[in-house]
C-alpha cells in the first residue's frame, strides 16, 4: 500500500512539472510567431524603401517590381515614407517623393514618374 503511495505521489508531480512545461512552450510558440511576423514586416518594408530610393536615383521612367511577404501601405512622411501592416508601423528615409499606396502584397511594380514614386499592385 505505501508502495503504490509513492508512486501516486510521483506521477503527481511528474504532472505537474508536465504541465508547467506545457504552458512555457505555449509562451516560447506566441512569441516565436509574433517575431516571424514582425521580421515579415521589416523585410518587406525595407525592400520596398530599398527598391524605392534606387528608382528615384535612376531618374525619370525607371521602374521595378519587387515581391512583399507582408502587406503594407505607404503614406508620405516628411524626408521619407511612413510604412504600416496590420500590427507594425515604420518610417524610413527617402530620396524621392512617394505617393500614397495601400493594400500591397504579393509583386509590386514602383515607378519613377517625374520625381513622384509610385506604387502599384498587381
Amino acid at each position: 500500500m505505501m508502495l503504490s503511495l509513492e508512486y501516486l505521489m510521483l506521477s503527481l508531480v511528474s504532472l505537474c512539472l508536465l504541465t508547467v512545461s506545457v504552458f512555457a512552450l505555449l509562451g516560447i510558440k506566441e512569441y516565436s510567431e509574433n517575431s516571424s511576423e514582425r521580421f515579415a514586416f521589416r523585410t518587406s518594408a525595407v525592400s520596398l524603401n530599398n527598391a524605392m530610393n534606387e528608382i528615384c536615383s535612376l531618374g525619370n521612367g525607371n521602374s521595378r517590381s519587387v515581391f512583399l511577404h507582408y502587406g503594407l501601405s505607404v503614406e508620405p512622411e516628411e524626408g521619407g515614407a511612413r510604412f504600416t501592416g496590420s500590427n507594425y508601423s515604420m518610417v524610413k528615409a527617402g530620396i524621392c517623393d512617394v505617393e500614397p499606396a495601400g493594400n500591397l502584397e504579393g509583386l509590386v511594380y514602383i515607378e519613377n514618374k517625374e520625381g513622384i514614386i509610385r506604387i502599384r499592385g498587381q
